[in-house]
């Protein structure tokens, strides 16, 4: 009786420290690496975890991406959820400027595939892996794919919107003041006053990204004799709006009398121009070719009209 009131008593002591204390005999599964660096150009990196002991994978990120998500047998999983999986399976991370895949392959392995990363700045997230008591944070960044370069831009010259004599733009403060007793001679150039309004404008906003900003001009269209044609004119292949310098070196010469100030108004007028745009790059390394297509805007001065006024310049 006293023994199996004493095997009874061990039992239960023992029940009690399992119950009470079971994450203790829970494996650390988490693994010696806590950030990761890969190379945007493409690459891959296996994420090697101390043990198998682990359900969930989660990603979080700030950069909006699209992404899907397939189990096992590859085959993609339609229930609407954040980029989250649970076993094995795989996230697949695609838009327009970045692509990457992160893969549980083996209990302990999960591996990260980058396709490309070409926006102009690094790409980070967090890959974040749990069980049910206890979870890990990798931070992983992928840097900036090497910049592309241009190698042709076509234009739409049959098929194109033109609005000539669009809008009329007014200036004044041209003067000349002819303080002699005679007449004098004053010779200015109208479309200096005036600039070229030009932009172009992606259908993907961050495609300007895959060259950068700085150095690269490109050929673009004008009118010439009622005619969208290739002219010669160049201008910076950047998003932002642009002011050209007119190309016209038109003078006009005015005599003005003695003694008299002549203060001008100039109206000047634009023709609107849109054309549809298609660039063709690739990259110097991985010799990936892409295609970016967008509108070229052009508001362009034409023809000009003037007036003046005179201010006696007598004492």
């Amino acid at each position: 009786m006293k023994r199996f009131l004493y095997l009874t008593v061990c039992f239960f002591i023992l029940g009690k420290f399992y119950g009470c204390n079971g994450d203790v005999f829970v494996d650390d599964f988490r693994s010696s690496d806590s950030e990761l660096t890969l190379d945007g150009n493409g690459d891959v990196a296996t994420i090697q975890f101390a043990a198998a002991n682990w359900d969930w994978m989660y990603i979080a990120f700030d950069f909006p991406i699209q992404y899907k998500i397939y189990d096992a047998d590859n085959r993609l999983i339609t229930t609407d959820q954040g980029p989250s999986l649970n076993g094995f399976g795989k996230i697949v991370c695609t838009g327009e400027m970045i692509d990457f895949t992160i893969e549980r392959v083996h209990p302990k392995e999960v591996k990260i595939t980058v396709g490309e990363n070409a926006l102009s700045a690094p790409f980070q997230f967090q890959l974040r892996a749990s069980n049910e008591y206890e979870w890990q944070e990798i931070r992983v960044e992928i840097s900036p794919t090497d910049r592309y370069v241009m190698d042709s831009i076509t234009y739409s010259l049959n098929a194109y919107s033109y609005n000539p004599e669009n809008r009329t733009e007014r200036k004044e403060g041209v003067s000349f003041h002819n303080f002699t007793d005679v007449f004098s001679t004053y010779t200015f150039s109208p479309f200096e006053s005036f600039y070229h309004f030009m932009r172009f404008k992606s259908d993907v906003p961050e495609a300007f990204q895959l060259l950068g900003e700085a150095g690269l001009t490109v050929e673009i269209p004008s009118m010439k004799d009622g005619y969208l044609g290739m002219n010669g004119k160049r201008a910076p292949f950047i998003s932002a709006q642009q002011m050209l310098p007119c190309s016209s070196t038109e003078q006009e010469e005015d005599i003005i009398p003695p003694r008299t100030a002549r203060i001008y108004t100039l109206w000047m007028v634009y023709d609107w121009l849109e054309t549809r745009y298609t660039l063709y790059v690739s990259h110097p390394k991985t010799k990936k070719q892409r295609i970016v297509s967008g509108t070229l805007h052009s508001e362009m001065p034409v023809k000009y009209h003037i007036t003046h006024r005179d201010v006696s310049l007598k004492n």
